[in-house]
């Protein structure tokens, strides 16, 4: 599936099939530390694409445009938001 931030794809006419979201909460068990931190979020981010990934795919999607992340962290959690618009090609 393509992720991309960008309002459309080049060269591809694409009809928009509806918004779709994914939320990503990995496991944090102990404190974080500045050096732990960049690997949850990048799990956080991981979780998150693959619920919005298969929200796309029910809908019949080839891509997925427009896309943006939020993030939620502190010391002992963190929350990775993701959505962004599902497409197919025509």
């Amino acid at each position: 599936m393509l992720i991309v931030n960008t309002d459309s794809i080049p060269g591809r006419d694409i009809e928009v099939l509806g918004l779709v979201s994914g939320v990503g909460v990995p496991p944090i068990k102990f404190k974080l530390t500045t050096k732990a931190m960049g690997g949850v979020i990048e799990e956080g981010v991981e979780r998150a694409n693959k619920s919005m990934i298969e929200k796309a795919q029910r809908l019949g999607a080839d891509a997925i445009i427009k896309v943006f992340y939020d993030k939620e962290v502190s010391d002992i959690s963190a929350q990775i938001l993701v959505w962004g618009t599902a497409v197919r090609f025509r």
